[in-house]
């Protein structure tokens, strides 16, 4: 066998192991191919997917192993490790995303348009979206509240593709929620610079210097240029990521009323309410009440017999001084 074509072998291989519950063969299996050390330039999407699973299932397999000794700096090294293996995992992963839909689209552009079925989005699955996803959770976790904004931010600044927008608009929603409840001004640090070492919102018995950095010799692609606006205060960057949130949920809004379709339409009604009370929050502070039942009025076509966002409505147009119509807008909800 070719090298790389053995390499794959043993990356699959570890991967069973793990679903057998032999985590510390998997890790030796591991450390056998040395995952650190393949490359990421110049290779096929599905080897990146492979490799991008692999740094996911080594950080699940150095959870379910215990640590030997009670010193508190294995523990702190040890869960350095399981985070940046999700970081990695999750860097690839959209890294691997971002090169699909580049193949997608060119092989659109070269084929002659013929009418069928749109391009169907990639399925993440269980060890891709544990990358994305688990290295934030372990930072708050951990009491790093810091570091863990900062990787919301390094994934939200990636450059967006289909698979990935319900995942930026879960993202989006939960920084948000932490800029506007858990930080203030004085806290607050611009998107582009990296996380402070010490910071007032970390855990005081966190360390800074538990934190390691990685390299990967490709990493994903994140949006620049010179007329990208970027946020200067913790609720300008609130604002901007609710409102983007809220586009997404009206674009992806689920409205029909056949039951087949009812718990869609929860969960769609559960985020958009979210999105929502969280503007309200954001907006109120600035008193751009305006604005606010602007929001709201678009959130109607989420509202039909839901009190809640009646109300939010009815309120906002009495803070806008737009009596007559708050009026017709209560008596809706004392109907509800």
């Amino acid at each position: 066998l070719k090298p790389e074509f053995l390499q794959e072998a043993h990356l699959v291989m570890a991967k069973l192991n793990y679903i057998e519950g032999d985590y510390k063969e998997a890790l030796n299996t591991y450390a056998k191919v040395g995952i650190d050390d393949l490359q990421l330039a110049a290779v096929p999407p599905y080897r990146l997917r492979m490799i991008a699973e692999a740094y996911s299932t080594k950080g699940l397999c150095l959870e379910k192993l215990p640590i030997s000794s009670s010193t508190s700096n294995l523990h702190a090294d040890r869960e350095q490790e399981i985070i940046m293996c999700y970081e990695k995992s999750g860097d690839i992963a959209l890294l691997y995303l971002q090169e699909i839909e580049r193949v997608i689209i060119t092989n659109m552009q070269n084929r002659s348009p013929k009418p069928g079925p749109g391009t169907h989005e990639q399925e993440l699955g269980y060890f891709l979206e544990t990358g994305l996803q688990r290295a934030h959770v372990l930072y708050f976790k951990n009491g790093n509240l810091t570091r863990g904004v900062g990787r919301f931010r390094e994934i939200l600044r990636a450059v967006e593709t289909r698979t990935t927008q319900n995942l930026r608009m879960t993202i989006a929603r939960q920084l948000a929620e932490i800029l506007l409840r858990g930080m203030c001004e004085q806290s607050y640090w611009h998107p582009l610079d990296d996380p402070p070492q010490q910071s007032p919102l970390n855990d005081p018995l966190w360390k800074a210097a538990n934190t390691k950095s990685y390299t990967l010799s490709r990493r994903p692609r994140v949006y620049s240029g010179e007329n990208i606006f970027c946020p200067q205060e913790n609720t300008e960057e609130a604002l901007l990521l609710l409102l983007i949130s809220e586009s997404m949920a009206n674009r992806d809004a689920v409205l029909s009323r056949i039951p087949e379709h009812k718990n869609d339409r929860i969960i769609s009604l559960q985020s958009a309410s979210v999105v929502y009370d969280l503007l309200t929050i954001a907006l109120g502070r600035r008193g751009q009440y305006e604005m606010l039942s602007e929001c709201l009025e678009r959130a109607m076509k989420f509202a039909f017999e839901e009190f809640h966002l009646w109300y939010q409505f009815a309120l906002s147009l009495m803070a806008a001084g737009k009596s007559a119509r708050a009026v017709k807008v209560l008596k809706e909800c004392i109907r509800l």
